[in-house]
């Protein structure tokens, strides 16, 4: 879990939600731990209740705001209420995220891709001017700052093998990172957190729900297989998944999240960090894409 470095730290951003002009008169702020990205926040205000965000990198809080209020109209995600550059606050949905829910693996894939489905064929990505198509080089380029020149060679070398194999044709909204924690089960499911979206091939999405899930096990092929059926039956005739992309985007999906994972470790020193890292690092071992071992590589 995220927790705030310290209790002045913590004073301090809700001191500066007290001052956000979206609040009239506070009663309560309570710190929300949820992943490792955000510092995150539930307000009550006047007995409404807020989902409030801060965000250390400015770059994000504006490029979505488009994207937000449109998933929020199609009763995708919770409605966004206020942003500036630091901040987004959230209608907040009373309800549990999927990770902590009592159900079986199978229902909770087949939530994250009831959802995957519908922002796929939902959303008009001709409307969306202020979400990047998806880059190999920009998106693993900023994870590589801690890495060794050997380390960066040999991702080059891999992103390079990847660009050559497989040709990203952009047609749907990708959430991006639809993990378990960014879905709330309440009076509907909830998808959360659109901060890793792009346009891209569906495939993409499907890839990073199994590889950030850690889905991946000896029962790989029918992990694939039953998603990728799922996904099918509940798309339109004309969007059925391509397998053979799928494995290709599983390999770059190991990459982010590994390198992700990675960078976090270094920034925190966060041994559990660590051993997601090469949690993912030894999938993308596993598939052969390469004959050295990213798992030695970067140890």
């Amino acid at each position: 879990m995220h927790h705030l470095e310290n209790t002045e730290q913590r004073a301090e951003l809700i001191e500066q939600i007290t001052r956000l002009k979206c609040f009239d008169n506070i009663d309560r702020v309570s710190t929300i731990e949820q992943g490792d990205s955000h510092h995150c926040f539930k307000v009550v205000d006047q007995n409404k209740c807020y989902f409030v965000k801060y965000f250390d990198h400015i770059e994000y809080s504006h490029q979505y705001n488009q994207l937000n209020k449109i998933v929020a109209d199609i009763g995708l995600a919770p409605a966004l209420i206020y942003n500036d550059k630091f901040w987004q606050v959230h209608q907040f949905i009373e309800g549990s995220s999927l990770n902590l829910w009592p159900l079986s693996l199978k229902e909770k894939v087949e939530h994250c891709l009831t959802l995957m489905v519908a922002c796929h064929q939902k959303i008009d990505v001709t409307k969306l001017t202020q979400v990047p198509v998806l880059n190999f080089f920009e998106v693993i380029k900023p994870l590589t700052k801690h890495l060794t020149n050997d380390q960066q060679s040999l991702i080059n070398k891999i992103i390079d093998m990847l660009n050559n194999t497989l040709l990203i044709s952009p047609s749907v909204l990708c959430h991006g990172d639809i993990n378990f924690s960014n879905i709330i089960l309440a009076n509907k499911p909830w998808l959360l957190d659109f901060e890793c979206a792009c346009i891209a091939d569906k495939e993409f999405d499907l890839a990073m729900m199994l590889s950030v899930n850690e889905l991946l096990s000896e029962a790989t092929p029918s992990v694939i297989d039953s998603s990728i059926d799922y996904y099918n039956e509940r798309s339109s005739a004309n969007s059925i998944i391509d397998k053979e992309k799928v494995m290709r985007y599983l390999v770059f999906s190991f990459i982010i999240n590994g390198l992700w994972y990675f960078e976090s470790y270094n920034n925190k020193k966060d041994s559990r960090l660590k051993h997601k890292a090469f949690k993912q690092f030894n999938y993308f071992d596993s598939v052969d894409f390469i004959t050295e071992s990213l798992t030695d590589r970067m140890r």
